[in-house]
């Protein structure tokens, strides 16, 4: 009798859990939404940007040197400074060169008084010639001896001009405003040969760019160019959200048959000196302008294995929508297709994401795409691929491709 008691309680027992159990799994819990960053696609003219890579030149670079060989005096420039044109850099040993300067103009001296004497007497020889007292031969010698002492009289003026300009040198000067680097000889320094280069000065303000593209883009360019300026960018690394502004000013006239590139150069003024001469930079070629272009975040475009797409908010519930890319600005992207200005699209919280997904929205920051931090839009030069080459500035296509 206890026995059967005892299993009834663990019968009741096992019963009750079991009901308990089944009631908890009949219960599901709704999936909650995913949290995602979002940003509105816009309609608006975007620049076709060619992006590569170039070299920051002095638009005037001197080389400093001693037109002879002798010893430095004294340098008078602070290295790397500012220096005007017209402003002493060097002062050359003038002994030499002071010591011909006066032997020069003691000879010009002693010569103008033998041709000063030889006129006075040639005065008074015409005298005596006209009165019939010495013939005219001894007053045509006289005459020709003048002359003689006259042109002798000149060139030994020439030569102490030489001398005077010759001493000169021993003081040397900056033909340019500009900024001198480093002295390569000090004060006491013999500089044995005219051709050694003594200091550099390079123009700061402005400076030229030396960059290349491309030949595939050449027809483009050219039509471009001729209708008018076309403006560069150019950014050193961290300079990318403001770059500075330049003009294109050469196109080599021929395509280097070892590259397949074309050389060209832009002038920047660069008057917060931000650029230096020898600096490698992102270089920019606005090219054109696109009409009525759509722009998302950079970040709103992913890749996938069927290609890029986007995942596109509508009624709550994120939608993958493929799209073609083409080129980028700043940090947005232009879509070529398969998506239209004013939908909203996703730009961060993709991994908890799949077509039909539940989100809860946040709206992003509240600048444009294709707006610099800060600033107002206008053309950045996209990262370059893999190799160095130049491009289009292209996402996935080429540029050709993205500017239809």
């Amino acid at each position: 009798m206890r026995n059967t008691f005892y299993l009834l309680i663990l019968f009741m027992f096992f019963g009750t859990s079991l009901l308990f159990s089944g009631c908890g799994r009949g219960q599901k819990e709704a999936p909650r939404p995913a949290p995602v960053v979002t940003a509105r696609a816009v309609v608006k003219d975007a620049p076709y940007v060619l992006t590569t890579v170039g070299t920051i030149k002095a638009a005037v670079s001197v080389n400093i040197k001693s037109r002879f060989a002798a010893n430095i005096k004294k340098v008078h420039f602070v290295e790397g400074s500012l220096v005007k044109a017209g402003q002493v850099l060097y002062t050359i040993d003038p002994a030499v060169n002071a010591l011909t300067e006066q032997q020069a103009g003691a000879t010009y001296q002693r010569d103008r008084a033998d041709y000063e004497q030889l006129e006075r007497d040639l005065g008074r020889y015409k005298t005596l010639a006209d009165q019939g007292v010495i013939s005219r031969e001894q007053f045509e010698e006289k005459h020709t001896a003048a002359l003689r002492a006259k042109n002798a009289m000149r060139a030994s003026g020439a030569g102490a001009s030489i001398a005077r300009q010759t001493l000169s040198y021993n003081t040397i000067t900056s033909p340019i405003d500009g900024r001198i680097g480093a002295t390569l000889f000090d004060e006491g320094s013999f500089v044995k040969d005219k051709d050694d280069i003594l200091a550099v000065v390079n123009t700061t303000t402005p400076l030229d760019v030396s960059f290349s593209l491309p030949e595939r883009y050449l027809a483009e360019l050219r039509r471009q160019y001729s209708q008018g300026s076309l403006a560069v960018e150019a950014a050193a690394p961290g300079m990318e959200a403001h770059p500075e502004v330049g003009v294109l000013t050469f196109m080599d006239n021929q395509v280097d048959p070892g590259t397949g590139a074309i050389l060209l150069k832009a002038r920047f003024e660069n008057p917060e000196g931000r650029l230096w001469p020898g600096q490698f930079v992102t270089v920019g070629l606005v090219l054109k302008t696109i009409k009525d272009a759509v722009l998302v975040p950079s970040s709103a475009v992913q890749n996938g294995p069927e290609g890029t797409y986007v995942f596109v908010v509508k009624s709550g519930h994120a939608e993958m929508q493929p799209v073609s890319v083409g080129v980028r600005v700043h940090d947005s992207v232009m879509i070529d297709k398969g998506l239209h200005g004013g939908e909203v699209v996703v730009t961060e919280g993709h991994l908890r994401l799949f077509p039909g997904a539940a989100v809860s929205e946040a709206e992003g920051a509240d600048k444009e795409p294709g707006q610099k931090p800060g600033g107002k839009p206008t053309a950045k030069p996209a990262p370059m691929p893999a190799g160095g080459a130049a491009t289009g500035n292209e996402t996935g296509h080429e540029a050709g491709q993205s500017a239809k």
